[in-house]
Order: structure tokens, then C-alpha cells, then sequence
């Protein structure tokens, strides 16, 4: 094909999809094109997952005619297949379009188990942000030998959630995550649910750890990945995709550490340049501004407004986030339940219980009785603990209008809803990253 055109983006297909194969001939022609080009086009314009064609070396059809690539048939018309992958809805959209088109040949079309479908990022970051542009320059930073406990009292109440770890030139030699604190340091929750904890529990988490006799760089990730000021912000942004991290500490040409840049700084610099608090209306989105059911995860959890202590904990540690949707009867949100919101809930003397259940996501039953009973003396129903109103946007709202949206209101998931107002998906910071970061090898 001569033109080249935008595509529309599909999200990631894992388990049961459809296979549709398209036999046509390579004298068939559409609206004066070449059929099995003229259904790739229609294909990738309604936002297909992907199709291929194949030019067959030999084969006979309906009307029995041998078609060959030998040499002394090369002027015959050679057999075409066009086979493409897709959801099962998307091919029930799609295939009375593509058979309307196919006025002689074969369709078939099967169920497949889907193991994999990866794509490359999107190209959303302009090319002139340099990762100075969007990086944060006043970072906080601990030595190798800066105490366990010191490290979690810098990070709680803070915005950021990492510590870069510097020698004593200032160069960077690892990263203490919350992840780390938890998996290597033995802290009983993340960071966040820290922050919910009263004075005395979270005085008591402290010292418990302090009683560990452990440092920076017992629990620091090294060698640490790293961005360079001048280098692309698209590049840094794909790295960050790629190697599944939230930020990278962004050091000088001999390893200093001069800023940070985080899965937040590289939405701001897409989301700054849509003012608009709502989405346009139809008709009114720039083309490059893809839309939100592109990149949407459909296996969020929820839980009704009169759910019970172990439904809510069970559907808040089935996510990484920590996070469940609450709805009405009709599905439609009536707020979110995270994990700090349960450790504000809970009696006190529960928190313990709490902590290692949200760190090891484990689910209510695998509790002792006396911490069941203990969790059960949380608010009745999950009405009680969720924070309202839950942020949401729809299927077709532009991608950047969705980043903004989060970004002023400082959540980590925007709950999607359709036109009823019903829940049917979320998007968090990782998929909308993921949705606007560069192409490219990863370094």
C-alpha cells in the first residue's frame, strides 16, 4: 500500500480469540484495487489486531483452474490469503464487511488460544522533549549506609516512593523501591499503606525494622537503571516500559545523580498540552489524540456497595494496585477501595494482620480465625470504607484528555464507564505510559 495512515491501536489479546482466513485470487479486484489489499485497508481502518496477506506458490479454487508460480505461468493470476487474528467480538463486528467484499473465494473461520500479542508503542512523546524537560531536580537521596528504618521515615508522606542510593561523590550506585523494603527488608506493607497507619503503628512498623541491623545496601537494586539528561524523553519513557519500572534516576556523564524522572513526569509532558477538562465532542479530536478503550484493561475488580470485609480485602489484593471498584446494582461506580482506605477501617490491633495480608495479596480464607475475627470488625460493607466519588472517563476519550484527568486528580486509576454510566474497564499510569511511549530497541 502507497499511503500510509495512522492506525487505530488495539489493546493486547491473551486466551481465546478468532482466526480468519480469506481466500481470493490475485486478479480480484475491489472498488479497483486489490482485494486482499482493499480488506487489509478496511481491516486496519476499523481497528483490527492484525492481518497478513500470503501470495500461495500454487493452488486451484473453486473453478478447478491450476494457478502456479513456475516460470512459464508467471503471467497467471496467483492464489491470495489474508488470515487475521482478533477478539471474537471484533470479528463479529467486522466479518459481514469483509464477506459483502468477497464476491468470489473462500472465508473460514476458527477458534485459536492466543499466547502472546505484543506490540510496539506508541509514538505520542514529541521529539524534541529531552527527559530536562520533564525530570525532577530536587531528589532526595541515601547512602549505602543509611539505616532501614531511616529509609522508610524519608519516604512516608512523601510523593515519590524511591530513594536513589549515592556513594560519597554523589554518583548513583542503586535504588531502594517500596518493592525492595518489602521483598528484601521485610516491611509488612507498601509504602502507600504505610501512610495510612496511625502515629503509633507506624512508629511500631519503624522500629521493628530498625531492630534488623539493615542498610541501604543490603536492600538497594544494583546496578540501577538510568536516563541521561539530554537523551530523548520518548527513549527513557520506553525503558521505563520495557524494564517495567515507574522511574529512573537520571545522572550526569559520570554518574551523579542530577534528577528523577517517573511514569508521572512523562504523562505531565503529554497531558500539559490538553487544557480541557472534559473530552471534545465528536468530530473535535486530533488525530493523533487516540482514546482510552484502546488501551483499557477489562478485568477490574469490583465489589457491591454491601460487600463484606472478605469480599472487599479479596478483590483488593487480586490487583497490583491494591485497588477495587465499588458499584451499584446497575454496575455503575460508586467509588474506589484501596488499601489504605482498609487500613483506616480496621481496628488497630488488626493492622498487623492487614499489613501482610496486602503485601503477600493473601486472600481472607487463607486467615487464621483470630484474624479473620480481628478483619471482621471492619465497617460492615464496602459503602463504608471507599473514597467517592470514583474518577472516570469513557471508552472514546482521547488519550491525553484521560492523562490530565488523572494527573489534577491525583489518582492512580481512572475507572472506565460506557455510555450508561456502567463500569466496563480501568486504565492505571502503567497502560496509558505504555500507550504513549516510544518505539525503538530498548538499551
Amino acid at each position: 500500500m502507497s499511503e500510509q495512515t495512522e492506525p487505530r491501536a488495539s489493546r493486547p489479546i491473551v486466551g481465546e480469540g478468532r482466526r480468519v482466513r480469506i481466500y481470493v485470487g490475485e486478479d480480484d479486484h475491489w472498488q479497483g484495487r486489490s482485494l486482499a489489499l482493499a480488506i487489509v485497508q478496511v481491516l486496519h481502518d476499523e481497528g483490527a489486531a492484525g492481518a497478513t496477506v500470503l501470495r500461495g506458490l500454487v493452488g486451484f479454487g473453486v473453478h478447478g483452474r491450476i494457478h502456479t508460480a513456475n516460470l512459464p505461468d508467471l503471467a497467471a493470476p496467483l492464489p491470495m490469503v489474508v488470515e487475521w487474528v482478533d477478539t471474537p467480538e471484533r470479528v463479529d463486528r467486522l466479518l459481514p464487511r469483509v464477506v459483502d467484499m468477497v464476491a468470489e473465494g473462500l472465508i473460514t473461520v476458527e477458534t485459536v488460544r492466543i499466547a502472546k500479542h505484543a506490540h510496539r508503542v506508541l509514538h505520542d512523546i514529541e521529539s524534541r522533549r529531552r527527559v530536562e524537560d520533564a525530570m525532577t531536580r530536587d531528589v532526595a537521596s541515601v547512602r549505602e549506609d543509611t539505616p532501614i528504618d531511616e529509609v522508610v521515615r524519608r519516604l512516608v508522606g512523601q510523593n515519590f516512593r524511591a530513594l536513589p542510593v549515592v556513594d560519597a561523590d554523589g554518583r548513583v550506585v542503586g535504588i531502594v523501591t517500596s518493592n525492595d523494603l518489602v521483598e528484601r527488608g521485610g516491611l509488612h506493607a507498601r509504602i502507600d499503606s504505610l501512610a495510612a497507619l496511625d502515629a503509633d503503628g507506624l512508629r511500631r512498623e519503624v522500629a521493628r525494622l530498625g531492630q534488623g541491623n539493615q542498610f541501604a545496601r543490603h536492600l538497594m537494586t544494583a546496578p540501577v537503571v538510568t536516563a541521561r539528561p539530554e537523551e530523548p524523553l520518548a527513549a527513557a519513557a520506553h525503558r521505563m516500559v520495557v524494564r517495567r519500572l515507574k522511574r529512573l534516576p537520571v545522572v550526569d556523564a559520570d554518574g551523579r545523580l542530577v534528577g528523577m524522572v517517573s511514569r508521572v513526569d512523562v504523562l505531565r509532558t503529554v497531558g500539559e498540552g490538553y487544557p480541557r477538562d472534559e473530552p471534545p465532542p465528536a468530530g473535535e479530536v486530533p488525530a493523533h489524540a487516540r482514546t482510552v478503550g484502546e488501551v483499557a484493561r477489562a478485568d477490574v475488580p469490583t465489589v457491591g456497595s454491601e460487600a463484606a470485609m472478605p469480599e472487599v480485602l479479596d478483590a483488593v489484593v487480586s490487583t497490583r494496585l491494591l485497588r477495587a471498584v465499588v458499584v451499584d446494582r446497575d454496575r455503575r461506580p460508586l467509588g474506589v477501595v484501596s488499601d489504605a482506605d482498609l487500613i483506616r477501617c480496621v481496628d488497630p490491633a488488626a493492622h498487623p494482620t492487614l499489613l501482610r495480608a496486602l503485601a503477600a495479596r493473601v486472600p481472607f480464607v487463607r486467615h487464621s480465625p483470630e484474624e479473620q475475627a480481628l478483619l471482621h470488625r471492619a465497617p460492615a460493607c464496602a459503602a463504608d470504607v471507599m473514597t467517592r466519588p470514583a474518577v472516570t472517563v469513557t471508552a472514546d476519550t482521547p488519550l491525553p484528555a484521560a492523562i490530565k484527568r488523572m494527573l489534577d486528580a491525583r489518582k492512580k486509576i481512572l475507572v472506565v464507564v460506557d455510555a450508561d454510566g456502567r463500569v466496563v474497564g480501568a486504565v492505571d499510569r502503567a497502560d496509558l505510559l505504555r500507550a504513549v511511549a516510544v518505539g525503538g530497541s530498548p538499551p
